[in-house]
């Protein structure tokens, strides 16, 4: 059974103190892995990588503006071919 506490924090099981095992290490290493994504987040940011990506989902985004009927046949044929082969595996 779970150790309960009551209202005014004693806890019910008989324990003198009651346990907090990581409670408050969790907040503090949620905040350093949050600081250690954003500063990588910004390197990527300001990577020629991130610039490439970007350029490239413009040109994307233009083709698709350009040729809509190819597009949504392109992305049918690729649902269906990857429905396929997932159905296959279960």
């Amino acid at each position: 059974m779970m150790m309960q506490e009551m209202q005014d924090n004693q806890p019910v099981n008989g324990e003198s103190e009651p346990s907090h095992s990581g409670r408050t290490h969790i907040p503090e290493q949620v905040e350093v892995i949050s600081d250690n994504i954003s500063k990588m987040y910004n390197q990527f940011k300001d990577s020629e990588q991130y610039e490439e990506i970007q350029n490239k989902a413009l040109k994307l985004k233009e083709y698709i503006k350009e040729n809509p009927v190819p597009s949504v046949l392109y992305s049918l044929g690729a649902g269906f071919i990857l429905g396929l082969l997932l159905h296959r595996k279960r």
